[in-house]
C-alpha cells in the first residue's frame, strides 16, 4: 500500500513505532496547509518557515502523546498555533538551515516535494486571492484562522475549538463575525 493511501492515524501509529518515512509522509501531506495556517499569525515568510519547522519538530518529539483514536490534523494545528503564539511573544526564531547535514547536503525543506500550484493556476486565481487576502487582513488573527481552518482545511467547529482552546459556540460566533466582516471588505460583494 502506498503512503498516500494510508490515513493520518495509520501513519501516526507507524511513526510512533519509529518509522521515519511515515512521519515524513505526514509532513508532506500537511506542509502546505500548515504553512498557510501559520502565515495567518506571522507576517513574513521567514518567520512562517521557522514556526512551521519548529511545530513539526515538536510534533515529532511529542508523537508518543498523540492518541490515534483522534484526528491528527487538529492535534498538529494546535501545536502549530501554540508554537506561533510562543514565537511571536518571544520574538525568537530557529534558522531553518540548522537542518543541513554536516556533509553540506540540502536543507530539510529542500528535500520536500514542491506542493505549490503551477504558474497558470496562480495567475487564474491571483485577482480573487488578492481580494480575499485583503479582506482576511482586516480580521483578528484567531478569526482569520477560523475561516482558514473551516473553508480551506475542512475542519469542523469542534476540531477548530480544540485547536484554539475555545468552546464550539465561541468558534461559531467568531466564524459568523469573521464572515460578516470579510464579506463587507470584499469589493462588489454584499454581506447576507
Amino acid at each position: 500500500m502506498e503512503r498516500s493511501e494510508i490515513t493520518d492515524s495509520e501513519l501516526a501509529i507507524l511513526a510512533q513505532k519509529g518509522d521515519d518515512a511515515a512521519f515524513e509522509a505526514l509532513m508532506r501531506r500537511h506542509m502546505q496547509a500548515m504553512w498557510y495556517f501559520v502565515r495567518q499569525y506571522s507576517k513574513n515568510e521567514e518567520d512562517t518557515e521557522d514556526i512551521v519547522q519548529d511545530a513539526f519538530f515538536k510534533a515529532w518529539k511529542n508523537l508518543k502523546r498523540f492518541d490515534p483514536g483522534r484526528s491528527f490534523k487538529p492535534w498538529l494545528f494546535k501545536i502549530a498555533r501554540n508554537t506561533a503564539l510562543d514565537q511571536i511573544k518571544k520574538r525568537r526564531s530557529m534558522a531553518f538551515s540548522e537542518l543541513d547535514s554536516d556533509e553540506g547536503e540540502a536543507p530539510f525543506a529542500e528535500t520536500l516535494e514542491d506542493a505549490e500550484p503551477l504558474a497558470h493556476e496562480l495567475f487564474e486565481q491571483a485577482e480573487l486571492r488578492a481580494e480575499l487576502d485583503e479582506a482576511l487582513e482586516t480580521l483578528h488573527p484567531d478569526h482569520r484562522a477560523v475561516l482558514i481552518m473551516r473553508y480551506q482545511e475542512g475542519l469542523s467547529f469542534v476540531e477548530i475549538g480544540e485547536i484554539l482552546d475555545r468552546p464550539m459556540n465561541t468558534v461559531k460566533s467568531w466564524h459568523r463575525r469573521a464572515l460578516h466582516k470579510a464579506q463587507k471588505s470584499l469589493p462588489h460583494r454584499k454581506p447576507r
